[in-house]
This record gives structure tokens, sequence and C-alpha cells, in this order.
């Protein structure tokens, strides 16, 4: 298996949902539709089909491109729908590779900036998840999947969890950019709607329904050598099409 997510996410998710055909899942944050994508293999190898919401332009123009049996939307989600501004944060030499640290919150921009990065303003829509949910997927869908660079709790705020019951939630729980963790912001909010803790793989935190057992136990395994994976760019140094 080709893995296609920054840190291998997409593999632990291919092992959980295995036997899971045409599942539906909703990407805040859905950045590139291949290069660090968690759903690509679901979509690709088990038929999968959802929600890819992306306020930049671009990588909307893309998922668009790429995914269209998908809903995307170009938009940010927070609590408050309308319009506001949001920050473009990309490496100062153009020789360097995209990063996806983009971000409603001004103030990890300004850490961005701190840091050397270039930061661009530009006003996007502003939609909640609730609206995004109601009209476009069923409750119990299979995946919620949340990267939005500081702004989880907002997200995650936006909808009743209790109400949807996605099966599975992953979720950036890192301070953008740093190994931190930052998920006491949000948390508990998660594990009070019915979820369990399943997996921290230093980056994301993996969550299952409660009365889903077996599906915690699958995703509590960071990926490893018995998932039998290669990441993509190695993929594409011995020639394989990514």
């Amino acid at each position: 298996m080709i893995s296609y997510g920054g840190n291998a996410e997409d593999v632990v998710l291919m092992r959980a949902f295995a036997d899971r055909r045409e599942g539906i899942f909703v990407d805040v944050g859905a950045g590139d539709p291949d290069a660090g994508s968690l759903t690509k293999n679901l979509v690709e190898r088990l038929g999968w089909h959802g929600v890819n919401v992306e306020p930049l332009p671009e990588r909307h123009e893309r998922l668009s491109l790429v995914r269209p049996n998908d809903v995307n939307l170009c938009a940010a989600v927070g609590i408050r729908p309308g319009r506001e501004t949001f920050h473009r944060v990309r490496p100062a030499s153009t020789a360097s590779k995209n990063v996806g640290l983009s971000t409603l919150n001004r103030d990890v921009a300004q850490h961005h900036r701190a840091d050397g990065f270039v930061v661009e303003e530009f006003e996007v829509d502003v939609v909640t998840l609730e609206s995004v949910l109601r009209a476009h997927v069923p409750p119990a869908f299979d995946l919620l999947k949340v990267d939005v660079e500081g702004a989880e709790a907002a997200v995650l705020a936006s909808a009743d969890l209790s109400y949807w019951r996605p099966s599975a939630i992953v979720i950036e729980a890192t301070l953008p950019n740093r190994p931190t963790p930052n998920h006491y912001m949000w948390e508990s909010s998660v594990l009070a709607a019915g979820y369990q803790f399943a997996l921290f793989d230093g980056l994301n935190r993996f969550y299952a329904r409660n009365d889903l057992p077996e599906l915690a136990e699958r995703l509590s395994v960071p990926a490893n050598v018995f998932d039998r994976w290669i990441p993509a760019a190695w993929a594409s140094a011995l020639g394989h099409p990514v």
C-alpha cells in the first residue's frame, strides 16, 4: 500500500475500515486530493466518497478536478458563519515545498510569520460544521477528519457530534508546526459526545464511537511493518505511479 498521509494516518484508516466499502467521510481542511491526503486511499481502493472543505482556492480547484464525485466546498469552518480573514502561510523561498499551515487563527499566523514564513490575508466564507453535515451527509456517517491549524476547537463546537455520530474522528492534536499537544482545548467535548480515545500518533488523535469497540481496537495501533506500506515519496522514487 502507498501512503499519502503525512504521518501514515491513511494506513491506520485503511486497516480500520478494510471491510467497509463505499463509506462516507467529511474532511475539514482537506488540502490537496493527493499529497498529504488521508482519504485518497479510501476513495480509490474502497470506493468511498464524501465532503471536502478547503478554503484555499487553488486547493479547492484541484479537489474539484480530481474528486468530481465528492462535494467540494471552498470555505472555512467556524462557530460564526459569514466572512472572515484567512491567513495563507507559505515558505519564504518559492523553491521550498508548500506547507499545510494556512489558518483562520490570527495568533497562529503570527507565530508562523515570526518563524520566517510569508503570511498573506484574504477573505473567505465561513460555515458551521453543523450546516455542512445537514446539507450533505446522513447521521452515523463513517469518518470525520479535522485539520485546521489551531482552529479545531471552533470546528468541533460548531456541530452536535452526539447527534451526527461519525464512526471515527481524526483530529490534528498538536500546536501548528510543533510537537506540543493541544488536545486539552477540545477533547472533553469529543469524549462527552460518546467517543473513546484510540490512538495518538504524535500528530493526530484518533477516536472511535463508544459502541464500536472493534473499530477502536483497529485504530489503536500506529502504522507499522505488518501493514505493508511505503510512503508516496518512496514509491515515486522507485518509479511507481502515485
